[in-house]
């Protein structure tokens, strides 16, 4: 299977599971951890994927999906660490190099089509076909081989359209042009699929687990040179500057009708799970799990919410005096306004809501900035941006949250 995210791979699991929660209970009987592994354990030895991966019986079509699937399974587990950058990266290069080894991308998640409709004028231009001294080789990658509808192109192109060439409603693409849309595509399909996978990873088997373990020993020997260079990610001091919008608005103090769900709801969650647990082990995490007093939250994250609410107009904790007790009952220690850490398990420490959650409670709240693109939560957005501002890639745009 060239792409585990194509029309064919997902017709594929209709066909055969129905939907990919009943594909995920399925892969524990059929295969091992250590063979969803070999999809990405060669990144430990080589910058490119062996030769057995790239061949492709097509007999074993669903078993290869079997070890993507499961990959994406154990993520679940930790969808914001190390092991789904690794995962993320090795698979991308290996679905590439499957398709560049198919020259075609027929079937794959990339809504295109031949390039069709093409004057022959414009063509001949365009493809330098009257140019005689071109190679072979680079007469090739200059051929317009796919076209693909604006909506689409527009929602992964990062570059200006002048780049391109449009008619009549559509972008046409060079072979590498088309590949690297593609691999964009992919990418942000994986952190999506990973994403949603979380919200239900409770009601997985106890192999994607023990997957995730074995993934977090590859990707700590794969980073390893990172790790020790800036420390595993974990509980960290915040980074303000690196906040999505969402959160920066709220920040900054809201009407009235708005205040609750921006302070009580989105900075207590986004700032202590951001603060002291950015990477939670499991969906019912407590905050005394991942610290062992309460200083961090009365000295950095309680001060910095109720800033917040006095910016508010009218004043959020001197109109509502009780709404403290609320901020404590959604870092999960119950309806109180002094709490002891053996509280921490009371009620439900909430997890900072999505995006279209943010932008169905609190529409103002919402503007979305370069790095917003592809991102489904406020907390994916401040990691990928911790994590590339310690990669030293500050001037990369690409993802999207609140």
């Amino acid at each position: 299977m060239s792409d585990p995210f194509g029309r064919d791979a997902q017709e594929l699991i209709r066909r055969e599971f129905g939907d990919v929660l009943t594909l995920l209970e399925g892969i524990p009987s059929s295969i091992d951890p250590d063979e969803a592994l070999s999809l990405v354990g060669w990144m430990l030895k080589s910058n490119e994927p062996p030769g057995e991966l790239l061949r492709t019986d097509p007999l074993e079509e669903l078993r290869d999906l079997f070890r993507f699937y499961a990959l994406l399974g154990a993520l679940a587990f930790s969808p914001y660490g190390i092991e789904a950058e690794f995962v993320k990266k090795a698979t991308a290069k290996l679905y590439r190099a499957r398709i560049e080894r198919k020259g075609s991308l027929e079937g794959s998640l990339l809504k295109i089509e031949p390039a069709e409709g093409i004057p022959e004028r414009d063509r001949k231009i365009l493809e330098r076909a009257m140019d005689r001294s071109l190679p072979e080789d680079e007469r090739e990658k200059l051929k317009l081989k796919y076209r693909m509808h604006l909506s689409e192109f527009l929602e992964l192109w990062e570059g200006s359209l002048k780049e391109v060439y449009v008619r009549k409603g559509y972008a046409y693409l060079r072979w590498d042009e088309a590949l690297k849309l593609w691999e964009m595509a992919f990418e942000r399909r994986f952190d999506k699929a990973v994403s949603l996978l979380a919200d239900v990873r409770d009601e997985l088997p106890e192999f994607y687990e023990e997957l995730k373990e074995k993934l977090e020993e590859l990707a700590g020997e794969y980073f390893k040179e990172r790790l020790e260079k800036l420390g595993k990610v974990g509980a960290k001091p915040l980074r303000f500057d690196l906040f999505p919008p969402c959160v920066k608005e709220a920040l900054k103090g809201v009407p009235a009708g708005m205040r609750n769900y921006a302070i009580t709801v989105l900075l207590t969650s986004f700032l202590s799970y951001a603060r002291i647990c950015p990477n939670p082990p499991r969906k019912d995490v407590r905050v005394k799990d991942c610290i062992s007093d309460l200083r961090v939250i009365e000295e950095e994250i309680l001060p910095v919410i109720i800033e917040a609410g006095n910016r508010c107009k009218p004043p959020l904790f001197e109109d509502q005096p009780h709404e403290i007790k609320n901020i404590w009952y959604h870092l999960g220690f119950g309806l109180t306004d002094k709490p002891t850490l053996e509280d921490s398990g009371n009620s439900t420490w909430y997890f900072p809501p999505n995006c279209d959650k943010i932008r169905a409670n609190a529409p103002q709240l919402c503007k979305p900035d370069r790095y917003c693109r592809g991102v489904k939560n406020p907390l994916t957005y401040y990691l990928r941006r911790l994590a590339r501002e310690e990669r030293g890639e500050t001037g990369e745009g690409g993802e999207e949250g609140g």
